[in-house]
């Protein structure tokens, strides 16, 4: 008898292709956001908010080429949760504002992540796009939503 776990339902697929969307995301975010790079001009080469922006974008890149190589029910559980891990990190960085030495509150901080619009009072003295954290924000929440749904598909 076939196993039904063998077959790659479109669902599987569609999980570890948004899980490539949030690489695809991160990669754009850390090359082109001078201020996560050099923590506002203060730190040269790159500064430890980027390493780890890079370290969840490898893992996002593990996984979906795992989820899309590899049908498991066991691997969608893990996407699923590594996701929602993922997102928990990227709301959870706004409490180290302190860290950076520019922001003066943890609201100043979450603005500058999640403003949709170029605030000028971070344009120096490196660039970024806005807009790309919520993006990479939504990516990882609908691959959470995605991969619920493959985990319960029977």
């Amino acid at each position: 008898m076939a196993n039904n776990d063998s077959k790659p339902s479109s669902l599987h697929m569609l999980q570890g292709i948004f899980f490539l969307i949030a690489f695809v995301v991160t990669i754009l975010i850390i090359s082109t956001d001078k201020n996560l790079q050099t923590d506002f001009g203060l730190v040269k080469p790159y500064f430890y908010h980027w390493y780890g922006l890079l370290t969840t974008g490898i893992l996002s890149l593990i996984g979906g080429i795992v989820l899309i190589v590899k049908h498991d029910k066991m691997l969608e559980k893990v996407g699923v949760a590594g996701s929602a891990i993922i997102a928990i990190f990227l709301v959870a960085d706004i409490a180290t504002y302190s860290t950076t030495h520019w922001f003066p509150s943890a609201g100043a901080m979450a603005n500058y992540l999640f403003g949709v619009t170029f605030d000028k009072a971070y344009a120096s003295p490196g660039t970024y796009i806005p807009g790309l954290y919520d993006l990479l924000f939504a990516v990882y929440i609908v691959t959470l939503i995605i991969g619920i749904f493959a985990v319960r598909k029977k």
